[in-house]
């Protein structure tokens, strides 16, 4: 039995997963693990207690981020297989990197946390939608609820700041998949290009009008992917070209 573990991104927790476990239900080991520190030490020490050659990892955005960093720096061999959904290289545009999100814009979610941190989550749930997917919103919205300890919030929008996994990507022991919506107002869909293309072996699969959370509007397409990995196949599509100077979307 193959275990696969999934890796929310910031602002949510592992129960966002719910449409992946429960496609996957009792014939796969399934963790969906509430990440304890925006940190690659504590994804490491998650790592260390897994079956790693036997396991199918997902990471989604800060998580993906995250996740990736920890494997650069795993010494053994690395997952079964990996799978990386709205994951940047780097989230805040820099003058050598023009597809993040302004930091000005990250800075200020971190100063609006003090006065109102569901607010925060509540407007970056909405962002995480596409404008085609606005009916998705109230279901969405619960996966994002402030934690009795909000200081964690604050330490994943510092690790957005600061975070470049450029320097890394060589060293990731795994061939990923990388799932990205075409619509997506959080990661820009050129971020996603940029990975491919920087990631030895990887594979791109855009889903089309899907925005930052294309495990959950897109379910069953996504679902899909993730079968046939866990299959041992492909689990990729053609996807259609990007061109290298997309705009990334505010946030």
């Amino acid at each position: 039995m193959k275990t696969v573990a999934f890796f929310h991104g910031w602002g949510a927790s592992g129960s966002i997963w719910r449409r992946q476990a429960a496609a996957l239900g009792p014939r796969r080991r399934v963790l969906t693990p509430d990440i304890g520190a925006w940190e690659p030490d504590w994804f490491q020490q998650y790592l260390e207690g897994l079956p790693l050659s036997q396991s199918v990892l997902v990471g989604w955005s800060l998580g993906g981020m995250l996740l990736a960093e920890a494997l650069a720096r795993h010494p053994g061999p690395g997952p079964g297989g990996l799978i990386l959904v709205g994951v940047p290289p780097v989230f805040c545009r820099r003058p050598d990197y023009p597809f993040g999100q302004p930091a000005a814009a990250v800075r200020a979610m971190r100063r609006d946390l003090g006065d109102d941190p569901q607010k925060v989550l509540a407007d970056f749930a909405a962002a995480c939608l596409a404008p085609g997917e606005a009916s998705y919103r109230t279901e969405v919205e619960p996966f994002f609820r402030s934690p009795a300890h909000p200081e964690n919030l604050a330490a994943g929008l510092d690790r957005l700041l600061a975070q470049d996994l450029r320097p890394s990507l060589g060293r990731i022991p795994a061939k990923p998949l990388i799932v990205q919506g075409t619509e997506d107002r959080i990661v820009a869909a050129a971020q996603a290009k940029f990975l491919q293309e920087n990631l030895p072996g990887s594979r791109l699969h855009l889903l089309p009008g899907a925005g930052h959370l294309p495990f959950w509007t897109a379910a069953a397409a996504f679902n899909g992917m993730l079968e046939e990995i866990l299959r041992g196949g492909p689990g990729e599509n053609d996807s259609p070209a990007l061109p290298s100077n997309s705009p990334p979307n505010p946030l």
